[in-house]
């Protein structure tokens, strides 16, 4: 299996039998719902949309897995979206097959595909990976492999010795523990890669992640066995020393 890191998504490929790249959490309308906060931001859909389109041609993959979250607004399709996704899906039709996960962000974003560009949110098999965004209990078939999911924006904060920190998102890779699943398969080990979120809005630090977890894999993901990556597949250390290190 070899895998390489875009950090410019971020994004990772992963090859076998095929290529396929992997993005998650785009979250396109996201500036139209920011303003009801008080935040106004010019929609930055279209380079996103330029910045996937440069993903997929640089890396060449058979097949690219949106893992989840592709729309901002919950519940309903915001007008930024409608036309957003369109073009999105559009373009991505003249250059690439693709398939969407669905997250919890996406009801109604069926109407923008078609019946095999989209995968059940529980989790499915592509290559030999799974596939999921994240908000679920992941489907049993899933157990043994290796998942990709979306959902959780991981970034850490990295210290240097007077305290001053730069922010990054992150992958976060581990084991997860066998009893998420309703049947225990003996000696298959299943591993888990947390996905960071392609939108440049958002993020969540993995110490709030994981002393709160509120996912099912999240809270599965055994802890001792986790190791951060940054965006170009860098080695930032295991998750614990993290974690122990912003308890200070």
């Amino acid at each position: 299996m070899n895998i390489d890191f875009f950090p410019n998504g971020p994004a990772v490929q992963i090859e076998e039998e095929m290529r396929i790249l992997f993005i998650a959490d785009i979250h396109m309308g996201i500036e139209h719902e920011l303003k009801k906060f008080g935040f106004h931001f010019k929609t930055r859909g279209p380079e996103r949309i330029e910045r996937i389109l440069s993903l997929v041609k640089e890396s060449s993959p058979d097949i690219l897995v949106i893992l989840g979250d592709v729309k901002h607004r919950v519940p309903g399709t915001s007008y930024q979206e409608f036309f957003e996704l369109k073009n999105l899906f559009s373009a991505l039709r003249e250059i690439t097959p693709f398939c969407v996960t669905p997250g919890n962000h996406d009801p109604g974003i069926e109407r923008f595909l078609k019946s095999n560009e989209i995968r059940k949110k529980e989790g499915s098999i592509i290559g030999n990976v799974g596939i999921m965004h994240g908000h679920t209990i992941p489907d049993e078939n899933l157990q043994g492999n290796l998942i990709l999911c979306g959902h959780h924006h991981p970034t850490v904060a990295l210290k240097d010795q007077v305290g001053v920190a730069l922010q990054s998102s992150c992958f976060v890779l581990g084991e997860v523990d066998p009893h998420i699943f309703p049947e225990v398969k003996e000696y298959e080990t299943t591993r888990l890669l947390m996905v960071p979120s392609l939108n440049e809005l958002t993020g969540y630090g993995i110490e709030k992640t994981f002393r709160s977890p509120f996912s099912p894999l999240s809270r599965s993901l055994i802890l001792e066995s986790a190791e951060v990556l940054l965006p170009d597949g860098t080695y930032a250390g295991d998750l614990l020393s993290h974690l122990q290190h912003d308890a200070k």
